[in-house]
Formats: C-alpha cells, sequence, structure tokens
C-alpha cells in the first residue's frame, strides 16, 4: 500500500463518535485509502472509567446527535448466499444430467444359460449341409450346431469334479514368473531381480517347469500351466470378480461400487457367472442335499458384496477388506478356514463338515495392502510372498486328482502400491492352473505339437488380444515370449473343465494351453463362440450399442461355420487323409477364436453407452450456468438495469445485494414453475403414440430429469435474455476511467489464463501435464503483478514490499510444486517425489526427512501467520492465542501422527513390543486434532474480533489535563484477521488428512496465499489513488475496488497447486485410500469416506473459495456507527465468488464439451478425459459449496463488526 498519502484526521470517539466529527474517521472520510497499520485511536472526553449512563443520558438529551441503531447485515448476505445458492444448483442439475448420460453402466442381461443338455464325451460334428452357399451353411449351423434346436452341444464332459480358486490380490505377474537365466541377455539389458518381490513365490514356475503345459501332455500326469494375466480397467476388486466369474467388461463408473456394502445391492452381480452355473449343476445332480453345494469361501468380504447368497452360509467366513494397516488377518483367516477342508490330517478338520465340498474359494490381501502400506519395494512383501509360496505349497500337496487349482492375481499394483486404471503394472496380475492328474494328453506327433498361441493365431485375434505381451518388470529376452491372457478368458475355460455351460453375458475365449487335443480345443472354441452369438443377438434387441458392427459380426461368424461345415464334410468322406482333417480342424478353431476375439474387441470400443439426449441437456444447463453465473457476477460489480420489485416505476441499476437478489428472483422464480410443468408435460406425452424420432429423444428423460431440465432451462434463459445485452453493453461503454491501466490489464490476465486452462482439455497430451501448466501459469501471473505493482507504486517503501512480496509468493510457489506424483502419461520427463525413493524403485512410504520437515514448518507456519497479520496490527487478542494454542499444536500433532506411522512397522520397534502402542497413540493424536480443529471451528463462531484496546498517556508524567488516548489495535483489519482465522482452520484440517510431502506443499501455499492477499490489497490501493486523482474533491466517493480476475485466478491455481502437491493427479490410482483408516483401523461410515474426500478434493475446492474472500476481507477497515455510509463487501464478495464459479464452471463445460461430444469415442476417453470430467464435476459442485459456506462465515463475521462498531452492509 502507499505510504505517502496524507493521513486523515482522528475522530473523537473511538466506539461511537459523534456525528459532528463522523466524517473524519479514517476508513470514511473523504480519502477512501484502507489504512492498513493503522488503528482507530482518539482522545477520550472523559476517563476510561466513564460509565454506559453517562452515553445514555447524553442520548436521551440529544437524540437528534446519536446515531440510531444499525442494521442488520443479515439482509445483504442472505441475498449474497442465496445467489450462490441459485448458480450452484444450476451447476449440480447440469451436472446430474450429465453424468447420467456420459457414465451409464452397460445394459445388463440377467438371462442364464439354461442348456441342460449332457455332455458327450463321444459327440462329433453331424452330416454337412447340401451345399455350402451361404443361406445353406448359415441354416445348417442354425438347426444342427445349436444346442437347443439342433444337435450342437453346450457343456463337455468334466474334467475335474472339485475346484480350488485362490485370489492373491494384487498378485503381479513378475511375482510368480520364472527367474530368467543367467545369460548374456540379462547382463547386457543391465536388469537385476528385485530382492524384495522376485525369485520368491517360486512354486508356480517349478511345477510349470517341472511338467509342463497341458497342451504338451503326451503321457497322463500332472500339467501346470502360468500366465500373464491381463486385465480390463478400472483395476478394482469389485470389478474384477464380475470379469472373473461372468466373463464381461466393466465400465468405468461402476468402480465406485466398490464402496457398496452388504446388502445394499450395490455391486451385486445379476448376470449369468460360472459359480451360480456351478451351483445349480451341484444341486440338480443332488437336489435332496440338506448341507448345501458344498460351496466354501474366506477372505475378502467384497464377495460379499458381489454375490450375496451364493456361497453355503454356515461355510461362508469374510473378513474386513479396507484395513490396508493390517497384513495378515484376512491370510491367516483364509488359511485357517481352507485348509481343514483340504489335509485329511488337520487338527481342526471335522466329519460331515470339512468334507462334503465341491468348491474352495480364498481370496487373501495381504500383498494388497503390503503394496498400499509400504509400496511394492520393500521388506515385508518379501514376507507376505514368502507366507504365499508356504500356503501354495500346503494346498498343492493336499489336492488331489479330482481337484484343479487355480490361482490368481485381480490385478496388479505399480511401485506405490496403487492400482485402478490401465498402466501396465496394475493390468498385468498372473494366472496359475495346476492338476495333478493332468488335463488330458495326446499321443500327437512332434511335428504337429505347435505352440496352442500359434496354433490359433490369426491377424485380427492377435489385433484385439496378442498372445504374447512384453512385461517391463522382467527382462525382454527371454520374457518377451511368455503367454498372455485375457482374464475374462478364465470364464468359458473353468466353465468347459468343470463340465458347465458358458455363461450366458460371456465375451471370453477358452485358454488354448490348457485343452491337450485339438479336436477338444475345437469343441470348446464352438461352444463358447456360440453361446457368445446368442448374447450379442440378445444384446442386439436391448441396445444399438453393436449395431454398427453387426456386418462384421456375421460375416465372421459365416467363416467359422463355413470352416467347420468344410470340417463336417471331411469328416464323413469316405476317404480323406489324417493331414487334411488336422488342417480342417485348425482353420476351424481359428475361425471361431477370430469370431469370439473380433466380438470382444468391438464390444470394449463401445461397451459404455452414451445417452446424448442427457449429455446434450445437461451440457445445455452447465454453459448456462456459467453464462448465468457471468450475468450475476456482472451485476455485483456494476449492477443490473430493471424496474426494482420495490415499486420503482423506471429503470435504475441494482445498487445493493438485495436489490441485486430481487431482480434476479424475479426473473427466474416464474419461468422456472413454467420450465417445471412443461417438463411435467413433455414427459407424460411420451405415454402417447410419437413419431421414432420424437420418443427417441424424450423417451430417455425420466419425470425428475424432465421437471429438472425444463425448470432449469426456462430460468437461465429467461436470466440471460433479459440482462445479458445490456451488461455486455454497458461493459462497453465503460471507459475504464475509474481503474487504472495496470488493473486492465491484471483483468485481462486473468482471462486469458482461464481460456488457456480450459483450451488444454482439447489435447490429451497437454491435459496429461495440466500440474506443469498449472505451475506455469501461476509464476506468470505472479510475476507479472509483481512488476506491474512495483513499477506502479507511489513509493520506494511501497515498491520494496512489493518485490518482496511477489518474490516469496514466487518461491513459495516453486517450492510447493516440488511434490508430485506422476502420472503414467507422462514417463520419462517427470519423477515423483511424493515418497521416499527406494533403489529398486518407488514406494508408499513416507520419507523421515519429509517427515521432519513437515514438523519444522509446522512450527514455523503459525509464526508467518502472524507475521502477516502484525502488519496490521492484527495479531492480538484471540489471534495470539490461537496460533499459539490451537494453531502450532494442531500442525506439528499431524505432522507427528506421520512420524509413529512411520516408526511402528520398523522391524526394532515390533521387537521391542512398542508397535501395538504407537498405533494407538497414533489414532488418538489425530482424533484429538480433529476434536480440537472441530472445537476451535465452533469457537470461532462465538469468538471476539481479533483487537485488543490500548490506553496511553493522561499519567502525572505527562502533565495535568493531559487526555488519556485510547488506541483500537486491529481495527482496519478485525473483517479480515477474524475471518483468517477460520481459514487457518481449514488449513489445519486439510493438513491433518495429508501425507507429509503434500504437508510441505499446503504449507508452501498456504504461504503463498497469505503473500497474494497483500499483494492484491496493494493493487486495490493503487486503484483508490487513481480515483483520487482523477477526481475532483468535491466528488463523491465511488464504490470499493472490486478484485481482479488475476487475483481470483491466482487463488483458484493455487488451490489448483495443492492438489496436484498433495500428491494427486486426474487418475483413480493417486486417491490415497489409507487415509481411510487415519482415525480407525477398520472401515467406518461416514468418517472414513469423508476422509478421503477431504484428501482427494478439499484442497481443490476449498482453497479458492476461502482465500477469494479473506481478499475481499482482508484490511477493509469497518465504517462505524453514524458515518451515513454502507460496506459494500457484500457485492465484492459476491463478484469474486462468482468469477471462482466462473473458472470452476469454464472448466468443467470444456471437459464435458470435449469428451462427451467431440471425443466420446477417442482411444484415451476412459484414460484421460473421464477421470478429469469426475474432477471438474466434484471441483465446480464441492468448490461452489465451498463459496456458499464461505459467505455465511463472512457473514458471520459482518454480524461481530455490526454489532461491535455499527457498521452497516449492502
Amino acid at each position: 500500500m502507499a505510504t505517502s498519502l496524507p493521513q486523515p484526521a482522528r475522530s473523537a470517539s473511538a466506539l461511537n463518535p459523534p456525528p459532528t466529527l463522523s466524517t473524519q474517521h479514517p476508513a470514511f472520510g473523504d480519502s477512501l485509502r484502507r489504512r492498513r497499520r493503522s488503528s482507530h485511536s482518539s482522545h477520550s472526553s472523559h476517563g476510561s472509567d466513564s460509565s454506559h449512563s453517562s452515553h445514555s443520558s447524553y442520548a436521551a438529551r440529544h437524540p437528534d446527535r446519536v446515531p440510531q441503531k444499525a442494521a442488520s447485515p443479515n439482509k445483504a448476505f442472505l441475498s449474497v448466499i442465496g445467489l450462490l445458492a441459485l448458480v450452484l444448483v444450476y451447476t449440480i442439475v447440469g451436472v446430474w444430467l450429465f453424468v447420467k448420460g456420459f457414465l451409464l453402466t452397460r445394459h445388463e442381461l440377467t438371462r442364464i444359460n439354461e442348456c441342460s443338455k449332457p455332455a458327450d464325451r463321444h459327440w462329433t460334428l453331424p452330416s454337412p449341409p447340401a451345399t455350402m452357399d451361404d443361406a445353406a451353411v448359415l441354416s445348417w449351423a442354425a438347426e444342427v450346431l445349436d444346442p437347443t434346436t439342433g444337435k450342437g452341444e453346450c457343456r463337455l464332459a468334466p474334467t475335474h469334479n472339485k475346484a480350488v480358486v485362490l485370489i492373491v490380490d494384487a498378485l503381479r505377474y513378475d511375482f510368480v514368473a520364472p527367474p530368467p537365466p543367467a545369460g548374456t541377455a540379462t547382463k547386457e539389458s543391465g536388469w537385476k531381480p528385485n530382492c524384495h518381490y522376485h525369485n520368491i513365490l517360486t512354486l508356480p514356475a517349478e511345477l510349470t517347469a517341472q511338467h509342463g503345459i497341458p497342451a504338451f501332455a503326451d503321457k497322463p500326469g500332472p500339467a501346470s500351466f502360468l500366465a500373464h494375466f491381463t486385465a480390463d480397467p478400472p483395476t478394482t476388486t469389485l470389478q474384477r470378480l464380475k470379469g472373473l466369474t461372468t466373463g464381461t467388461l466393466p465400465t468405468f463408473f461402476e468402480a465406485g461400487a466398490n464402496f457398496g456394502s452388504a446388502g445394499t445391492g450395490v455391486g451385486q452381480v445379476n448376470e449369468d457367472n460360472w459359480i451360480a452355473q456351478f451351483k445349480r449343476s451341484i444341486l440338480s445332480s443332488s437336489p435332496s442335499s440338506a448341507t448345501g453345494a458344498g460351496l466354501v469361501f474366506a477372505g475378502d468380504d467384497t464377495w460379499s458384496t458381489v454375490f450375496p447368497d451364493l456361497f453355503d452360509a454356515d461355510t461362508t467366513w469374510t473378513y474386513d477388506s479396507f484395513n490396508v494397516e493390517d497384513l495378515d488377518t484376512v491370510d491367516r483367516g483364509v488359511e485357517a478356514r481352507l485348509l481343514p477342508f483340504l489335509q485329511r490330517h488337520h487338527p481342526e478338520r471335522m466329519a460331515g463338515v470339512h468334507d462334503s465340498w465341491r468348491l474352495l474359494v480364498g481370496h487373501t490381501l495381504g500383498v494388497d495392502h503390503v503394496g498400499h502400506r509400504f509400496g511394492a519395494s520393500h521388506a515385508k512383501m518379501k514376507v507376505k510372498l514368502h507366507e504365499m509360496q508356504i500356503f501354495l505349497q500346503n494346498i498343492t500337496d493336499a489336492v488331489d486328482d479330482e481337484t484343479l487349482l487355480v490361482v490368481m492375481g485381480d490385478h496388479g499394483m505399480d511401485e506405490r502400491g496403487d492400482h485402478g486404471g490401465d498402466a501396465e503394472l496394475e493390468i498385468g496380475a498372473a494366472l496359475w492352473m495346476y492338476s495333478k492328474a493332468g488335463l488330458g494328453y495326446t499321443g500327437r506327433r512332434q511335428d504337429l505339437r505347435l505352440d496352442p498361441a500359434a496354433y490359433l493365431s490369426t491377424a485380427h485375434a492377435e489385433a484385439v488380444s496378442p498372445a504374447r505381451i512384453p512385461f517391463s518388470p522382467l527382462p525382454s529376452p527371454p520374457y518377451a515370449n511368455h503367454r498372455s491372457v485375457p482374464q475374462i478368458d478364465l470364464v468359458p475355460t473353468i466353465s468347459t473343465l468343470l463340465g458347465l455351460p458358458v455363461p450366458y453375458n460371456n465375451l471370453g475365449s477358452v485358454v488354448p494351453d490348457v485343452f491337450a487335443h485339438p479336436h477338444t480345443l475345437l469343441r470348446a472354441l464352438r461352444i463358447t463362440a456360440t453361446q457368445m452369438r446368442t448374447y450379442l443377438t440378445a444384446y442386439a434387441a436391448h441396445s444399438p450399442d453393436l449395431a454398427a458392427f453387426q456386418p462384421e459380426f456375421d460375416a465372421r461368424w459365416l467363416d467359422a461355420v463355413r470352416a467347420d461345415a468344410e470340417l463336417a464334410r471331411l469328416l464323413h468322406a469316405a476317404k480323406v487323409g489324417g493331414d487334411e482333417v488336422e488342417a480342417a480342424v485348425r482353420r476351424a478353431a481359428q475361425a471361431y477364436h477370430a469370431f469370439n476375439r473380433v466380438s470382444l474387441g468391438r464390444a470394449r470400443e463401445v461397451w459404455a453407452q452414451f445417452d446424448m439426449v442427457r449429455i446434450v441437456v445437461g451440457l445445455a444447463v452447465l454453459v448456462l450456468a456459467l453464462v448465468s453465473a457471468w450475468v450475476v457476477r456482472g451485476g455485483a460489480v456494476d449492477g443490473l438495469i430493471a424496474v426494482l420489485p420495490a415499486g420503482d416505476e423506471a429503470e435504475r441499476r441494482t445498487e445493493t445485494t438485495h436489490e441485486l437478489f430481487s431482480v434476479v428472483w424475479k426473473c427466474v422464480s416464474t419461468p422456472a414453475l413454467a420450465g417445471a410443468a412443461v417438463g411435467t408435460g413433455v414427459h407424460y406425452t411420451t405415454l402417447l403414440p410419437l413419431p421414432g424420432v420424437i420418443a427417441a429423444i424424450l423417451q430417455p428423460l425420466t419425470l425428475l430429469d424432465s421437471v429438472l431440465a425444463g425448470a432449469t432451462l426456462l430460468s437461465q434463459l429467461a436470466l440471460v435474455s433479459t440482462h445479458l445485452a445490456p451488461l455486455l453493453r454497458s461493459s462497453a461503454q465503460d471507459s475504464h476511467t475509474s481503474v487504472p491501466a495496470t488493473t486492465t490489464l491484471l483483468n485481462t490476465a486473468g482471462w486469458l489464463v482461464l481460456l488457456l486452462h480450459a483450451a488444454l482439455f482439447a489435447s490429451n497430451s497437454f491435459l496429461v501435464f495440466e500440474d506443469r501448466f498449472v505451475l506455469l501459469a501461476l509464476t506468470s501471473l505472479l510475476f507479472v503483478r509483481g512488476v506491474l505493482l512495483v513499477g506502479a507504486s507511489p513509493s520506494t517503501r511501497a515498491k520494496l514490499r512489493a518485490g518482496v512480496l511477489c518474490t516469496l509468493a514466487l518461491v513459495a510457489v516453486r517450492l510447493a510444486a516440488i511434490p508430485r506424483v506422476c502420472r503414467e502419461e507422462q514417463a520419462p520427463f517427470c519423477e515423483s517425489t511424493f515418497f521416499a525413493s527406494s533403489p529398486n524403485g518407488g514406494a508408499a512410504l513416507n520419507s523421515p526427512y519429509t517427515i521432519g520437515a513437515a514438523y519444522a514448518l509446522a512450527y514455523v507456519l503459525p509464526s508467518i501467520v502472524a507475521r502477516f497479520l502484525q502488519h496490521s496490527r492484527s495479531n492480538v487478542g484471540v489471534a495470539r492465542a490461537f496460533g499459539t494454542w490451537v494453531l502450532r499444536p494442531v500442525l506439528m500433532s499431524g505432522a507427528g501422527f506421520w512420524a509413529l506411522d512411520w516408526a511402528s512397522p520398523l522391524e526394532r520397534v515390533q521387537r521391542a513390543g512398542w508397535s501395538a502402542a504407537l498405533e494407538r497413540i497414533k489414532m488418538w493424536t489425530v482424533k484429538a486434532d480433529l476434536v480440537v480443529l472441530g472445537i476451535a471451528a465452533v469457537g470461532w463462531v462465538f469468538a471476539p474480533l481479533c483487537l485488543e484496546i490500548r490506553r496511553e498517556g493522561g499519567g502525572e508524567e505527562e502533565g495535568e489535563g493531559q487526555q488519556p488516548k485510547v488506541t483500537i489495535l486491529g481495527y482496519a483489519n478485525s473483517l479480515g484477521s477474524s475471518f483468517a482465522l477460520l481459514v487457518a482452520t481449514a488449513v489445519g484440517v486439510l493438513w491433518v488428512v495429508t501425507q507429509p510431502a503434500g504437508q510441505l506443499g499446503l504449507g508452501m501455499v498456504w504461504v503463498a496465499a497469505l503473500a497474494c492477499v497483500e499483494l492484491g490489497d496493494a493493487e486495490r490501493d493503487l486503484v483508490v489513488l487513481h480515483r483520487q486523482r482523477a477526481a475532483p474533491s468535491s466528488t463523491p466517493p465511488s464504490n470499493p475496488p472490486h478484485l481482479t480476475s488475476t487475483e481470483l485466478t491466482t487463488y483458484t491455481l493455487l488451490g489448483h497447486l495443492a492438489f496436484f502437491a498433495t500428491g494427486h493427479q486426474a487418475t483413480l490410482p493417486t486417491i490415497q485410500w489409507r487415509l481411510a483408516f487415519l482415525t480407525s483401523p477398520t472401515l467406518t461410515y461416514p468418517t472414513s469416506p469423508l476422509l478421503v474426500a477431504l484428501n482427494t478434493f478439499g484442497h481443490l475446492t476449498a482453497l479458492p473459495a476461502l482465500l477469494a474472500t479473506l481478499g475481499v476481507l482482508w484490511n477493509a477497515t469497518p465504517q462505524p456507527r453514524g458515518s451515513g455510509r454502507s460496506m459494500r463487501t457484500p457485492r465484492q464478495l459476491l463478484a469474486a465468488l462468482m468469477a471462482v464459479s466462473v473458472y470452476a464452471l469454464a472448466l468443467l463445460c470444456a471437459t464435458a464439451v470435449v469428451s462427451g461430444v467431440l471425443f466420446r469415442r477417442h482411444l484415451m476417453l476412459f484414460k484421460v478425459w473421464t477421470p478429469r470430467v469426475m474432477l471438474a464435476g466434484a471441483g465446480a459442485v464441492l468448490g461452489q459449496m465451498a463459496g456458499v459456506g464461505a459467505a455465511a462465515a463472512a457473514w458471520q463475521t459482518a454480524n461481530k463488526v455490526n454489532r461491535l462498531f455499527g457498521s452497516e452492509f449492502a
């Protein structure tokens, strides 16, 4: 702030100045300059011990000279909240409609493959068609090969009667891959095994090397098959379980169903699946069984969500799946529950309980939890994999010849232990199938023993799902040739091996490596393809998604059945050589496999349904919400021209927020009611017979959709059509003489950055580096602000101060950007620094050095806040006590929690027996922190302003007759300092739910924000100075300046910077799930989801609104009772918060338009744009909710000032 301006005269009374001197007060005198460090002082006309009765008697004697009681600020701030809430409702409706159209779950068919035809071990192809023309071949396939109407088969004879299925959660392929042979290839590549997870779980690789895969078996005996098991994203457990049991593909939005609890129906599988088929098969063969079907489960309780009633109730044991702190309970429970069923001499085995089972399913979580807790490269991973080695050894020793063993990972993990996306390490799970009796054998000649993948390989099949996919954690060679199998291929494979029909909705093909004879493989492929053809035909009748590919499906099917017909002709011919038959068998197998793979590929392309009606309506609402927010912001800045509802006959410009609210409400209320009525009528017209196009447009919308869309759109159109054009004309006619050129430039720069940020979403290459753009834009804006402010400041001291503030903000922003988590697409141009580095790769551990730095910063931050408050002499009263007794202890405890978290799993701590005690202490530490912050937030509502009254002079040493001088410290910034305490409380909450590296980033963002608040205050001082110079002395003072768009853009970008600096990206894997267990070792509702939400969205959504409000209130000196003027703070606040909403809405509209309309079939849609749409939607809604909350808090602050000083707000 400039310091060379002449100081206005002091007022004569501190709290209730006489009206004759009131105009001399520095807050409302001829100079509008807000005094930065000034206190409110006066020479009292009586002693400090004067009674209130003297003032009352004065009021009684001179009622005309005593000001009336100040008007309450309630009306003004309620109007602000009402207008913010209106735009919030618009945003919620737009997001609701758009998301319902864009993130639909796929259409589920609940039909069941009810084929009851028994298996025939001697089945052969029926007689071929009479001719080989297309119609005859298709008719032959429909009449003869169809298992429901002809002689076709729907199942094979089972190779096993029982099965043990073990899911090792997050079992990555390289955790079980065979060790590479020592040779030059490994040496030349520089590859070294990771000592924490390579060559530890070796049993699958050892047995596979010893016995060979089933396809190469030429005699009876054990068989083993190990493969790279590729998952379809999202790689979350619930979606993977659906794929592993139904053979269907997941949709992106279903990832949220992982938090559905058992009994709610969220995440439940309603489709046909191989476990349900197995249960029906068992019960149909033993209908009198009173003990159940013999289906046993132990492990992850997600299964109780997916299959609530599928397993036998008395042999089902589930364990909490979200407690990532617990590494052993689930694994030990699975082992203790399942081994008695397998080991005849197990001490807990009970006759009649453990001997009548048909299916054992176990789901361990230790490997996954070690990854989430410590990362993949940690000593505990080695311990856990060694435990799995022993467990698998016990199982393989105990299983009999009738039992098929299947061990798999539901997904992989990256080096931090995260999963959920489609990165190579996340989708790269492991599959191991083992049988002591083998899976059949054949005496094929060596020259016919082809690699199973090569046997079926065609260009079309390889394009969809390559048989061999390199895996980067392993050296290549020799690992370039390992087998890769899609996870959904397990479904038809295990169904066939157990003698079951293929589930109705299956899209997978069989794994050829587990079928010993090519004729058996062909039969399995035929059964699978026939069922897939049935499903695609039924799906086409319910959804047009695959209609564009129907000709391709028909062509592939014709190729397959024609090859089959050619084989039938050869088999029924009199004299045909064996080689010719074998070649025909291979061609038919390849054709059926190609049909299966092409069907899968096309389904992957269009699996998510897009409801374009909802998408377009949602986009329209969002775009109009953006324009409506702009109109309301313009009304807050310049006023809207209208006939006011109060009864004025002539149009005039609104002057107060209440007048603005009245005009807007009058404009939107009646159209909203009319729109709701129109929406209701439109919905019910769908019951009438309508033309096809109109019906297709209207029928997707429910009654609620129609009502919301109608009410919202008509009210928005009424507001925009009435006020947008006059507002634009008014802006165009404004000569900008009321602001200096620097302010005009700052306003332009802020909106330019917004446009550039929104333009990022037009390119996935730019979007994945959004964190770098935020840093670049923020530093650029700060540099521009610093240069302009230094150049325009009127004094050397002001120039120096502006330079120091700008430099401090730039340094803090750059330091805040150091902690970061890289997304996969940023490689190799990014290196993650958020977690501790490891010699063998990344980890999920927090560095002790980072924890120490966070602890030190926690001690220093309250002093930095106090220094900023001290500049306006506001670090007095409650502010000083808050910083010392609330803020510093809370921040240090929040950092100390992570020190305890780091220490508790250390081996020496565990050996000393202190680990459990430290776990309890850290839980109570964070609970105490949150309780203190909650009390502080409630206490803030009732706390006094940050003021201190000092009495100076009047003593004998000053002489007789010297009047005592009363000084009110903190008066000039009483609004801003009080609100700053609430901001500090909110930052404290975010600090507690942030990991150490993120705490460093958050602390630096806070320091930068305080510097930016002071910069904004200095920029507005220049506006006041410009107005004083431009206007004659007799001109009445104009309204106080509004925050520039550059200042508000800076606050918004600081929120984005905090989001990235706290370890986040717009990707699912960067969600920090372990924060759900911050206060409890188990998942608790609603605390756990709330903690994760605060960690993920709190910085991005709360900080911009709080900082914008703080900028408005900072150094806004109260105008005391009797001044005759109202403070325009509500208008400034509304304009600022609306600008923040405009920024969020602009990003949301940009992402929605780009992803929902332009790129909805783009290859990177669900990898890049869909997560960003979800983040933008959540950011817009939650950010505007934070804005409403910030306005309510500002209202409370204004009430305090109103009660104490009599200030009025309009």
